[in-house]
């Protein structure tokens, strides 16, 4: 914010002055005192929050939208209505007037599987504010798809729409070595208010091929919902290449779209645990990546529990970069989603 009144000293009153001269500028300082009360307080919000800031600090508006496209000039999106649920953060490439491309492209380049973290606070009101882990980057024509986990809010939807945004972001250092059996928890994300999809889409990489997916207390607003699993490719959600699942408890029909893991959600107070695996995750091979699920299903009267086992595999000659869930009917109430990453060697 820039202080735009009560710059001019010959535009203020003195005593040397004629009395209609001392009058007129008396009433100027009068009109102007507010307004250069409320530029200097929005400076100092702003010079406040700058210097709490990280690496990199750059100022976005809020854009209310939640679509994968360009929010436009100088603006930012989340993927979800529900802000703190969102799991893709959308950066235009410019912020402040300025192009910060090459700035935003190296907000992936730790070798962490966290790369860093975002804080996002309101100018003017530092009571409003998020904070975000980054997980990945991907490059669509125009702005940046950050993957993000939420991991802190002032409240569930801090931002309106034109609201001005502070975006500070800190790297982590690279990695080291990972713990125990090569496996490393790569997400953590808990469903705090009704989401459609749960959408970890750019969280797979060439450091792992099998990933272990486990959902605990997962709920549904509404009972009689069948969890499906879609496999992405590149960010975005494969639709077709899906065969399977077959096994017991699961539905044996084959969905072009998803995999169909059975009755596994209900809004009736039951809640299901569960483990996806998917495996061969980088191979461009039609054969070999496949899909499986076991646990504590649910059956037609949405509260009597049974054994969940299905396989199934996916076909596609890409690598996948990630996976959507979703339910057949409602949207997901609660449950807790942790991804785990096991290495190649």
């Amino acid at each position: 914010m820039t202080i735009t009144v009560l710059l001019d000293p010959a535009q203020m009153p003195d005593q040397s002055q004629d009395q209609l001269d001392f009058d007129n500028k008396m009433s100027g300082l009068m009109r102007d005192l507010p307004i250069w009360g409320a530029q200097a307080n929005a400076t100092e919000a702003n010079m406040s929050a700058a210097a709490a800031g990280g690496a990199y600090a750059l100022t976005y508006t809020f854009d209310a939208a939640t679509a994968d496209a360009d929010p436009g000039a100088g603006k930012l999106r989340l993927s979800s209505a529900t802000q703190s649920a969102a799991t893709v953060m959308r950066l235009d490439l410019t912020a402040g007037g300025q192009d910060y491309t090459k700035q935003i492209d190296t907000m992936d380049s730790s070798t962490s599987v966290i790369k860093g973290s975002i804080r996002l606070v309101k100018q003017g009101d530092l009571s409003k504010w998020m904070m975000f882990d980054v997980i990945a980057r991907a490059s669509p024509v125009g702005y940046r798809n950050l993957t993000v986990v939420c991991t802190d809010s002032s409240s569930a939807n801090p931002f309106a729409a034109g609201d001005a945004l502070m975006l500070f972001f800190q790297r982590n250092g690279d990695r080291g070595q990972p713990g125990a059996n090569g496996v490393l928890a790569l997400a953590i994300a808990t469903i705090a208010s009704p989401v459609a999809t749960i959408d970890f889409l750019n969280i797979f990489s060439a450091d792992y091929d099998k990933y272990t997916i486990e959902v605990q207390g997962l709920r549904t607003t509404s009972g009689g919902a069948a969890l499906r699993m879609s496999l992405a490719v590149a960010g975005s959600v494969a639709t077709t290449g899906y065969a399977g699942p077959v096994g017991y408890g699961s539905n044996l029909n084959t969905f072009a779209a998803a995999f169909e893991l059975g009755q596994v959600s209900s809004g009736s107070g039951q809640a299901v645990t569960l483990t996806l695996e998917v495996r061969n995750a980088n191979s461009s091979s039609s054969t070999y990546k496949s899909l499986g699920v076991r646990g504590i299903g649910l059956t037609s009267d949405y509260t009597t529990p049974f054994a969940l086992l299905a396989e199934g595999l996916f076909t596609g000659t890409s690598a996948v970069s990630g996976f959507r869930l979703t339910v057949a009917a409602g949207t997901f109430a609660a449950g807790t989603i942790r991804v785990f990453g096991h290495r190649n060697s």
